[in-house]
């Protein structure tokens, strides 16, 4: 799933978004700070990176942030945090109403 979302993300302009960063003046030293896309999509840029070497190390750059996502939340719940987990393939409007109705009706 990393790997269409990240595709996805891709083909809806992501790169273009950077590259608008870029002409408003923002310098690439900022972007790389900003989260792991603009990183790497500003190193393609920047022409430090092609296309493929860009996404296959943003890909993996991901994977292994996902790994510590999941590494922390499990740590959470061993301490007995209660983590209420949503299906991402739900709707918004699906999502919304699972997390309303965990709330008291005063909310």
């Amino acid at each position: 799933r990393i790997g269409q979302r990240l595709d996805a993300r891709l083909q809806a302009g992501m790169v273009q978004e950077v590259q608008g960063l870029l002409n408003r003046g923002l310098k690439p030293e900022q972007l790389l700070y900003y989260g792991l896309e603009y990183k790497f999509i500003t190193r393609y840029i920047l022409g430090e990176l092609s296309f493929e070497e860009m996404r296959e190390q943003l890909y993996f750059a991901i994977c292994q942030f996902a790994k510590r996502q999941r590494t922390w939340f499990r740590k959470m719940e061993r301490e007995g945090y209660r983590i209420e987990w949503l299906d991402g393939n739900l709707s918004l409007e699906a999502k919304t109403a699972l997390v309303l109705g965990k709330f008291p009706a005063w909310l």
